[in-house]
């Protein structure tokens, strides 16, 4: 049992343990009442109020990384709204785009960063209009949110099991979340820094005409990759070893097409779409790729399909019959095979095995396929 008169200071004041044994929150009789104590003057020096100590009361670990990540009071939609000169209604819409759930009234979720960001949207609203305000934001957010999916997950399998080992109470879990959120300072300018190299890469000129038609075309040969028997292999390895092995095909994947010279349009699962300015580019990045998981010890073999055009770009992803075309090419290609086009086979400039011509499904008419061959 620990001293129950011990005093626990939050922010500026003082909370005694007889309002923390009123709140529900703190039994001077647990088994472990003095790590209970010790995390409890924890989350209240980061600033945590009464009200998120009974919220939390059963995740307190958990509020500790709320507040560090937070860093300040949390606001209101109302009280976001006012601060950033917008309306609640305004404030609402940008929040649904960046892919946060309405708040319930009167509930604090904002933070004060948000609405900065928020009152930096009329600047943007003012370069690129209304529409491609909020087209932008929900980019912004889907790859936010992304971001923080895979820190959380990084979190969960790296630092978890150690923190927990800590204490029973969850002192070191709360910890470990306080020091976890304490690298954000690092992580921002990190972002910003990629985004501005990312733009220099993504630079292009636009066709004469584009502030006419309202959109961006451009000449892109599309390649899709994925594993075969993935699913047979999902079946066989337990969880962590799925993990582990998809882990490494995207890692490959994503070095090889980097490598040479293609573009991540966005993996799934165990396929992963990818673009490149020209033929022999995008043919070398899916030869190399079926060579590199043929040697690979433990991720299955992949095959490939590659098919060239005019394709739509849009927030990052790119659309058109082309895309649809490379993706029905992949499934006529056997493991460690790169299937394409007649006009890709000859752009590239590679050898290949006419496979003759295949009717494709959604894809009308006859398409001639090859099937390339490394030199």
């Amino acid at each position: 049992m620990v001293d129950a008169g011990r005093q626990v200071v939050c922010t500026g004041s003082v909370v005694e343990p007889d309002e923390l044994i009123a709140l529900g929150v703190y039994d001077p009789d647990d088994e472990h009442a003095g790590l209970r104590l010790e995390l409890l003057h924890y989350v209240l020096a980061l600033g945590a109020t009464e009200e998120e100590l009974v919220t939390f009361k059963d995740t307190l670990p958990a509020l500790a990384g709320v507040l560090a990540v937070r860093d300040g009071p949390a606001l209101t939609l109302e009280e976001a709204a006012e601060r950033s000169g917008m309306t609640s209604e305004d404030m609402r819409q940008l929040a649904r785009a960046a892919g946060i759930p309405d708040p319930e009234p009167e509930v604090p979720v904002f933070t004060e960063g948000f609405v900065t960001f928020a009152a930096g949207m009329s600047a943007v609203s003012a370069v690129f209009g209304e529409d491609a305000r909020t087209q932008l934001v929900r980019v912004l957010g889907s790859a936010m949110s992304r971001v923080a999916d895979a820190v959380v997950s990084s979190f969960l399998v790296n630092v978890l099991p150690a923190a927990v080992r800590e204490d029973p109470a969850g002192l070191g879990v709360a910890r470990a979340n306080v020091e976890t959120a304490a690298l954000l300072p690092v992580v921002a300018p990190g972002l910003d820094a990629l985004l501005r190299q990312h733009l220099l890469i993504a630079r292009r000129l636009s066709a004469p005409d584009a502030d006419l038609v309202g959109f961006e075309t451009r000449q892109l040969v599309v390649g899709f990759v994925d594993l075969v028997g993935s699913t047979e292999l999902g079946e066989q390895l337990t969880i962590g070893d799925l993990s582990v092995t998809l882990a490494d095909f995207e890692h490959i994947a994503s070095d090889t097409i980097a490598e040479g010279g293609g573009r991540v349009v966005k993996l799934i699962g165990d396929e992963i779409m990818y673009t490149a300015p020209d033929e022999f580019s995008a043919a070398s990045i899916a030869l190399d790729l079926a060579d590199a998981f043929d040697d690979h010890p433990v991720v299955p073999q992949a095959r490939a399909g590659l098919a060239v055009g005019e394709v739509l770009l849009r927030d990052g992803d790119v659309f058109g019959p082309v895309v649809n075309l490379a993706s029905r090419a992949v499934k006529v290609a056997q493991p460690g095979e790169v299937v394409t086009t007649a006009k890709v086979a000859v752009g590239a400039g590679l050898p290949s095995v006419p496979l003759g011509p295949h009717q494709l499904s959604g894809i009308p008419g006859q398409v001639e396929l090859h099937r390339l061959i490394r030199n």
